[in-house]
C-alpha cells in the first residue's frame, strides 16, 4: 500500500469512527464491508455536491434511505454533517476500496478515485 492510499484510508477510518465504534466486537467481514460502503457513499456524495455546488446527490441519498430504519437514516445524516464540518477541506473522491480478512483480522483499504488499487490494507480490529 503506498503512502497516499494509507493516508486516505486513515482519513476514511477516522471519518467513520463514530459508526465503527457501534459495531459489535468480532463483527463479520460482511457487516464491516456493508458499513464501509455506506460510509464511502456518504463521503463521495458530499464531495460531489461540493464540486457541483449543489445538494442533489445528498437529496438522492436521503430519498433512497427514506424507508430505512430510523437508526440508519440518523447515521447517514450524522455522517453527512460530519463530512461537511470536520472533513470539509478534503475533497478527494474515493474510487476503489477493499475489505479482506487475514489472520482473524479485518483489513480495509481505499484510494482516491484517480489512484491505482493496492493489494493490502489497514487493519480494523473486530475483536
Amino acid at each position: 500500500m503506498n503512502a497516499q492510499d494509507e493516508q486516505i484510508t486513515q482519513v476514511i477510518l477516522t471519518f467513520a469512527q463514530p459508526v465503527l465504534v457501534g459495531l459489535p466486537n468480532g463483527c463479520s467481514k460482511a457487516q464491516f464491508a456493508g458499513v464501509m460502503r455506506t460510509v464511502l457513499t456518504v463521503w463521495n456524495t458530499v464531495v460531489k455536491d461540493a464540486l457541483d455546488g449543489g445538494n442533489q446527490h445528498e437529496t438522492a441519498v436521503l430519498s433512497t434511505i427514506a424507508s430505512a430504519p430510523k437508526e440508519v437514516q440518523l447515521m447517514v445524516k450524522r455522517l453527512i454533517k460530519r463530512k461537511k464540518t470536520k472533513f470539509a477541506t478534503d475533497q478527494r473522491q474515493i474510487g476503489q476500496h477493499w475489505v479482506h480478512e487475514q489472520g482473524g483480522e479485518v483489513l480495509f483499504g481505499c484510494e482516491a478515485a484517480d489512484e491505482q488499487p493496492a493489494p493490502s490494507g489497514v487493519p480494523f480490529k473486530t475483536k
